[in-house]
């Protein structure tokens, strides 16, 4: 699955929006040039994305349709520049002519909203490499994160298990969705938040139990689970109503709505695993109903697990939260 990109246009976005989008990891953009070099005078240049009229040495080169004979052009002069697509009427058509003539991975759109960047990002199933949309208040950035969220996938990788301990008794929470969750579907939870494991969903069927496919034995109340717009929640917090992410084995994830939190006594177990050099763990409840999810999509029950054992993590550069939101401070999780 393609990485796409999602980038606020600064020249119709208050400060304010462009602030909040910098720090939630979101790019911007400038077309015009007095909007560029205000940017400049207090953001960091690596968070600015370029942008120049054709043709230019900008990051990305802006190229006007305004009719068939402009298609034709761009695809004669299609090269390896990136070029940001600004069509006058129609959208949707010429950019299908764009993508099958010289693919998506190089074009990029200006969308006029969140409905239209969507549709922009699935033209002809591979969809344009990235929006450039304005954004004018939070709300609006917030479903900007989400559609981020939807069409990028999460980069899990393989960490080896290095401590599987009994840890007595504890409280652990079963997050009950209102959602029918897939076979290689799970949450992402942990006891550190730049560390998460994959826990797969109870729909796996058992000698002794009855699949439950709407739920997650996500472990103790302590454990950080993975919320939509890059935050987490501790399960503690997590109750009816709330939003949390179903995460799959390719990384692919999708907001869900929390039906209900079932918190009770357990006997729990620590497992603790390192990759990369990253060292993360979390504590969950001792059963054979709780799955943890392998590099090559199988799962194992924590009962089964073992030192030396593969598992699937979720390994966050920034590792500092805020009430669950990710910020750039030094912080140690033990």
């Amino acid at each position: 699955m393609r990485s796409k990109e999602l980038i606020i246009l600064a020249d119709s976005s208050p400060d304010s929006v462009i602030e909040r989008a910098i720090k939630m990891g979101l790019k911007v953009a400038a077309i015009d040039q007095s909007v560029k070099e205000r940017l400049k005078g207090y953001l960091d240049p690596s968070l600015i994305v370029e942008v120049s009229e054709w043709p230019s040495e900008g990051e990305l080169t802006l190229f006007k349709i305004r009719g068939p004979e402009d298609v034709e052009i761009l695809r004669r002069e299609a090269n390896e520049r990136k070029f940001l697509i600004e069509s006058e009427s129609w959208k949707i058509i010429p950019l299908e002519n764009i993508i099958a003539e010289v693919g998506g991975e190089r074009i990029y759109a200006i969308a006029d909203d969140l409905e239209e960047a969507r549709s922009l990002l699935g033209v002809l199933e591979i969809g344009v490499k990235g929006v450039v949309i304005p954004i004018k208040d939070s709300a609006q950035l917030e479903g900007a994160l989400r559609l981020s969220e939807e069409v990028n996938p999460l980069n899990l990788r393989e960490a080896r298990v290095t401590e599987v301990k009994q840890v007595g008794m504890g409280d652990r929470v079963c997050v009950d969705t209102t959602s029918i969750l897939s076979k290689g579907e799970g949450m992402l939870v942990g006891g550190s938040a730049s560390f998460l494991f994959l826990v797969h969903s109870e729909n796996i069927e058992s000698p002794f139990t009855s699949p439950r496919e709407f739920r997650v034995n996500a472990g103790a109340v302590s454990n950080y689970l993975l919320a939509p717009g890059g935050k987490t929640l501790y399960l503690s917090e997590v109750r009816a109503g709330s939003e949390v992410l179903a995460v799959s084995v390719d990384g692919r994830r999708r907001v869900v709505s929390v039906g209900r939190a079932k918190v009770e006594r357990r006997p729990m177990i620590l497992v603790r695993a390192s990759s990369d050099g990253e060292e993360g763990w979390t504590v969950l409840q001792l059963a054979e109903t709780i799955p943890l999810v392998k590099p090559d999509g199988s799962t194992v029950a924590v009962t089964d697990l073992k030192p030396g054992d593969r598992v699937l993590v979720y390994v966050s550069e920034r590792k500092a939260r805020h009430f669950g939101t990710a910020v750039d401070e030094f912080i140690e999780e033990r």
